[in-house]
């Protein structure tokens, strides 16, 4: 049987524009959108018994977390817990991530680095429905220098050839995203954070070959060198951009180039608290500033911007969207652009077409908070509803 879910009484924000519809209407069939606007266009839908009443709160897209390690559940110790972590314990870790995420409205992620391949088992699993959390593109592992930044969570790739052996392994697993690893970060000791990793000919193949087997690069980028290398390849997101300097931003308006800056990830390391490694609150310290600034110089000049929060690091708890969203927007990032980082635009970056904005024919996927987010970015911590492919998932009415 055919299930139709139908939400009345709400404001709405479709996600294609601005444009607010009071007192509208979604209607859902079989997981996908009917119809999304005011009620005078429900056909009478809003009348069908067991209509949900939104009771004048908004109605937006499922949100996207372009950034998550669902294997890691915010540890002081990132790299300690990563490497004592069984592949069972890490199947546990992903099912709990996936269930806090959903009850914060996010209904899509990208994992970007797990332990072994139990992500992209993860991915399957919620696919199957045997996994209640949102869905999961992931790149399974991360793709790092020998002994570089996340090594101990990653393939190690010391050529071209190697490269491009990795990623076609990877994908044949059912990987669905590429992560490379450009620069060093504040979570392996021993490796400054700005510190350049692959040389540019190891990048490009990297782009190649993942793009020859239509998937999407991200790459983990800190230091101006490594940004621009992982640029100048072609990359599909820089995730972090801690230290981006005015061209570069330039470059990535014109490739285009999608910036994830998970602004979160420093911050919750330098004042979420004291048992996180010295060596990581030090670096965290060092590159925050800076990283607030290269964001807000981003925001100013026009690049193209997802939302991600690096959830799984030290302190940076998943479902922690809300918080991701707070700091963008007092970083220089307006509200409305706020809502397409973490909807319609982070969809595009993932080559998610038929989510990120509420059409129809497209999937179900949309949330119910309390509040107006393009009027107050603290909606996003209020979530009271969750529709996933058509189906109530979370209710806290």
């Amino acid at each position: 049987m055919v299930e139709t879910v139908v939400v009345r009484g709400a404001r709405l924000y479709d996600g294609r524009g601005f444009d607010v519809a009071d007192n509208a209407v979604v209607v859902c069939e079989g997981g996908r959108i009917m119809y999304a606007g005011p009620a005078t266009g429900a056909r009478g839908f809003d009348a069908l018994p067991g209509a949900v009443d939104a009771d004048g709160r908004t109605i937006i897209p499922g949100l996207i977390d372009a950034h998550v390690h669902l294997c890691s559940n915010g540890s002081p110790d990132f790299a300690a817990d990563a490497q004592s972590l069984s592949a069972h314990q890490a199947r546990d870790r992903c099912a709990e991530a996936a269930l806090r995420a959903l009850e914060a409205g996010i209904t899509t992620v990208r994992d970007l680095g797990g332990i072994g391949l139990v992500t992209v088992d993860a991915a399957r699993a919620q696919a199957s429905g045997g996994l209640k959390g949102p869905r999961i593109l992931t790149a399974g592992q991360v793709l790092t220098v020998p002994g570089g930044h996340a090594h101990y969570i990653g393939r190690e790739v010391a050529s071209v050839a190697e490269m491009r052996k990795a990623i076609e392994s990877l994908g044949e697993a059912g990987a669905t995203a590429v992560k490379v690893i450009a620069t060093g970060g504040v979570l392996t000791p021993g490796i400054g954070a700005q510190q350049s990793s692959f040389p540019p000919e190891q990048l490009r193949a990297a782009v190649e070959e993942a793009h020859r087997l239509g998937l999407r690069v991200a790459a983990h980028a800190i230091g101006a060198e490594g940004i621009a290398a992982a640029v100048d390849a072609g990359v599909d997101s820089i995730e972090h951009g801690c230290f981006l300097s005015d061209p570069v931003i330039g470059e990535m308006i014109g490739n285009p180039t999608w910036l994830v800056a998970t602004l979160s990830a420093p911050e919750r390391i330098v004042n979420g608290g004291t048992e996180a490694p010295a060596y990581a609150i030090e670096k965290s310290t060092e590159v925050m500033k800076a990283h607030r600034k290269s964001f807000a110089r981003a925001v100013e000049l026009g690049a193209r911007i997802v939302s991600g929060t690096d959830a799984g690091t030290p302190y940076n708890f998943h479902g922690g969207l809300s918080h991701e969203l707070k700091l963008m927007h007092e970083s220089g990032l307006g509200l409305e652009r706020v809502l397409t980082s973490a909807t319609r635009d982070a969809a595009q970056l993932l080559g998610l077409g038929d989510i990120g904005s509420l059409e129809a024919d497209k999937i179900a996927d949309f949330v119910l908070l309390d509040g107006d987010p393009l009027n107050d970015v603290g909606a996003y911590a209020r979530v009271a509803l969750v529709v996933q492919n058509g189906r109530i998932v979370i209710d806290r009415r």
